[in-house]
């Protein structure tokens, strides 16, 4: 299994997974160009570009993150990433992992941190913060995780908030998820995965 991946891009929540349920992959960076050492282009396996994508051994590829952290889920040891069944924890899980994908990654920090965006659609992402955090907030307010164990959401979520600083938005306003994003960092697959990815982000 091969998991494609930039530093601290929202593939970082993959990694952290792979790191979490101990599941053997190899990592492959995949470069500004989009030029894989074998030879491929990116856009070959992610036909929008997008990170995280798997590769796995009978050679399907499977693409957007929520999938990708989902398929991850399935593979981990029982109750490791996910919950199992049809029970109500398990969708409250993907309905997390949507959360995040549009409300936070797509719907502010990707204008944000994009070079596409002009100075009135960054205003207009910056505004937009206000409501999802809100929502996050008050409902991590005296509990560890976006549900009673850690998941492939909790996963997510530290990604995306890795990136407040280096978008402009003030974690600091929330304190209650600047506390989650300590805690989380703190996590052994968390720490793990943020060192690996580290020196290769400093040296991109």
């Amino acid at each position: 299994m091969k998991l494609y991946f930039r530093p601290f891009a929202c593939s970082l929540a993959a990694r952290i997974a792979l790191e979490e349920a101990e599941l053997d992959a190899e990592f492959v960076q995949v470069p500004a160009d989009g030029r894989l050492a074998d030879g491929r282009h990116f856009s070959q396996l992610s036909p929008m570009g997008y990170v995280p994508a798997i590769e796995t051994r009978g050679g399907f590829v499977l693409t957007e993150g929520p999938a990708v952290l989902t398929y991850i889920a399935e593979l981990a040891p029982e109750g490791s990433l996910s919950f199992t069944g049809f029970s109500d924890a398990h969708y409250r899980m993907l309905g997390w992992l949507n959360f995040i994908g549009t409300e936070l990654h797509k719907a502010v920090f990707t204008p944000l941190l994009g070079k596409a965006a002009g100075p009135e659609e960054r205003a207009a992402a910056l505004a937009r913060v206000a409501k999802p955090f809100g929502v996050l907030a008050r409902h991590l307010e005296g509990q560890a995780f976006l549900e009673d164990r850690f998941t492939v959401a909790d996963a997510y979520l530290l990604s995306v908030l890795n990136w407040c600083e280096h978008s402009g938005v003030t974690i600091a306003d929330w304190p209650v998820l600047l506390d989650y994003r300590t805690r989380l960092r703190t996590r052994p697959s968390v720490a793990r995965a943020m060192a690996e990815e580290w020196p290769l982000l400093k040296a991109a």
